[in-house]
């Protein structure tokens, strides 16, 4: 099936190394008996390929090559490669892209045999990933620095959302008017959540009465004066429905922004297979390309998988979606890209907010070209 749309793919394999100082935080959000490979000093492998031309010892640039093709992409001499991927919730639009190149068989026209697994309440992405039951599993970017300061071998190859879609909800007849107008409210949010540590002691909301977030708006529809947390693609369109009247705060728009949907993979299987992972991102993002020329289709696919979403909250959570995947630097650089700058930024945030402390040098991410 031809590929329509204009989506840029990654051109460069860098293996950039991120500053951690980590032997101690304020939340444990992982188990740390995943067999840790981390170490207090130095860098870390994180591919067999050879590196070609660099300036600056940091970028290294993947030599792998596929097997045999008939068109350069699809890999004809053997059977295909099979993989799990386990995504950061039930399947929805923030993660149509993958559904799409399902749809649209860009995964078996990679060499690829793919299942997609959904998520849900208490699963841990990360500890699937670590103890090898699934390949590659999505996660949020501060969750990946949090598993690598506790010595968990996984990086990050891909981010699927530029702008992350956490926010803060509240109603419109509340009087809030700024994020500090919190304070002596009720707030829902899940304990422990790292944004909720660094905008609470950003903006000091040291007065806010934290409730335990549950997944029901049940509590927050009730009781006109207090906020919830919730995702913009969501919430405020299932209240909507319900005839509530809300604004939010975008958690980006407040300055914290980590990398949303981040696919994760273990150190030893992304030193194991370069050509699968790169033919894995390359067939995911000609699907985000997909599922925006071809969103009917796409949605009554996601719609078959996760009945809890009717087509029209499809369809609403894939254009309030769209720039948060499309926008910022995917304009230039392509759907999935990374920067330097914005793990460096979300480290330091997490430091002053006392979810980490900087004691070794740790890879929490790579670039690869495909």
């Amino acid at each position: 099936m031809k590929l329509l749309g204009t989506t840029k793919v990654n051109t460069a394999a860098i293996a950039m190394v991120i500053l951690l100082t980590a032997c101690g935080t304020n939340n444990s959000a992982t188990s740390t008996n995943a067999g840790s490979t981390a170490t207090t000093g130095g860098t870390e492998s994180t591919s067999t390929a050879k590196p070609t031309g660099t300036t600056d010892g940091t970028a290294s640039t993947s030599t792998a090559k596929p097997t045999s093709t008939t068109d350069g992409n699809t890999p004809t001499s053997k059977q295909p490669d099979k993989v799990t991927q386990a995504m950061s919730w039930f399947a929805q639009p923030e993660m149509g892209g993958h559904y799409a190149a399902q749809v649209a068989h860009f995964y078996e026209k990679a060499g690829l045999d793919v299942t997609l697994q959904q998520g849900g309440p208490q699963v841990s992405n990360i500890q699937l990933v670590a103890s090898g039951k699934v390949q590659f599993a999505m996660a949020n970017a501060d969750e990946v620095v949090l598993a690598r300061k506790e010595g968990i071998p996984v990086k990050v190859i891909y981010a699927n959302l530029q702008t992350n879609p956490q926010n803060l909800i509240y109603h419109k007849d509340s009087g809030i008017k700024k994020i500090e107008d919190l304070n002596g409210r009720k707030v829902y949010t899940a304990v422990g959540f790292p944004f909720w540590q660094y905008i609470s002691y950003k903006y000091k909301l040291d007065k806010v009465q934290v409730q335990n977030y549950t997944g029901s708006l049940a509590g927050f529809s009730a009781d006109k004066d207090s906020i919830t947390q919730g995702f913009a693609t969501n919430e405020p369109y299932v209240l909507k429905k319900q005839g509530v009247d809300v604004a939010w705060f975008l958690n980006a728009d407040l300055g914290y922004n980590p990398y949303g949907n981040v696919v994760i993979a273990t150190d030893d299987f992304i030193k194991k297979n370069p050509d699968l992972i790169k033919r894995y991102l390359k067939a995911t993002t000609e699907g985000w390309d997909y599922y925006y020329a071809h969103a009917d289709e796409v949605n009554n696919a996601l719609n078959g998988v996760n009945k809890d979403y009717d087509v029209d909250h499809l369809k609403d959570a894939q254009d309030v979606a769209k720039d948060y995947i499309f926008g910022g630097d995917a304009k230039a650089h392509g759907v999935g890209y990374m920067s330097e700058d914005r793990w460096k930024t979300l480290v330091s945030q997490m430091k002053e907010a006392g979810m980490i402390k900087m004691t070794s040098r740790l890879r929490i991410y790579i670039r690869m070209s495909f």
